[in-house]
């Protein structure tokens, strides 16, 4: 018998935050404010041509999700640990999307396989998940030598087309022969289309405006206020 799956995007959607601020704010007390700013400055580029749309948003947040790999260069898994919990047990708290969260365990009361799907690290967004009853997560993996992390995570970054394709390869490889055709989807953005388009119920949730937009073209139902 086939199952369904239930994906999950995380920023924007289980909670209203973003997780890589919580991030940023952790190394600043790790690491101090000067490896946060050399991060900013080093984006700074991007991020202008982001907000005058030379660039698209997927383009500026694949390569900053996967640098914020630099800031943890050096650390042990327990180092590594201490941030993840940091961001599950404290920063995302005060950000809950009690609504959506509902939404993740009605399937899995149904016994739908939840599972969520971000650009964040591999490890971190388990923790995440755990906290809400998700049972897999897939994301960035950090490339890791002699047990410490070397400032890089293992190609592709886990974004756009890529989350589908992702998210479809860690359900095969354990085990779950999915009914996609009545699959769900969540997410917030645009950048999740790869997500939307392996399902047959996509959902977008809190969309932002071109998302609510284009969700309205394609007749998805919406949950939550869009974005502007």
């Amino acid at each position: 018998m086939k199952t369904i799956a239930a994906l999950f995007d995380v920023d924007g959607t289980l909670f209203t935050g973003h997780v890589w601020r919580g991030m940023l704010d952790y190394f600043e007390a790790q690491r101090g404010q000067w490896a946060v700013r050399r991060f900013w400055y080093a984006h700074l580029p991007s991020y202008a041509l982001c907000k005058l749309k030379v660039i698209g948003e997927e383009q500026f947040r694949g390569p900053w999700g996967a640098h914020l790999a630099w800031l943890v260069k050096g650390w042990d898994q327990a180092q590594l640990q201490g941030l993840y919990d940091f961001i599950a047990h404290e920063y995302v708290v005060p950000h809950r999307r009690e609504d959506t969260i509902g939404m993740l365990q009605e399937h899995k009361a149904q016994g739908h396989v939840t599972m969520l799907v971000s650009t964040g690290f591999t490890e971190m967004v388990a923790t995440i998940g755990k906290t809400i009853g998700a049972e897999y997560a897939v994301g960035c993996d950090l490339e890791m030598k002699d047990g410490r992390a070397t400032g890089r995570i293992v190609p592709p970054i886990v974004i756009g087309k890529q989350k589908g394709i992702a998210a479809k390869a860690k359900l095969a490889q354990l085990g779950h022969d999915v009914d996609y055709a009545s699959s769900f989807a969540y997410a917030d953005s645009l950048t999740d289309l790869g997500l939307f388009e392996i399902v047959g119920r996509p959902r977008p949730v809190y969309p932002a405006a071109d998302l609510a937009a284009y969700a309205k073209t394609q007749g998805w139902p919406v949950y939550g206020e869009s974005k502007t």
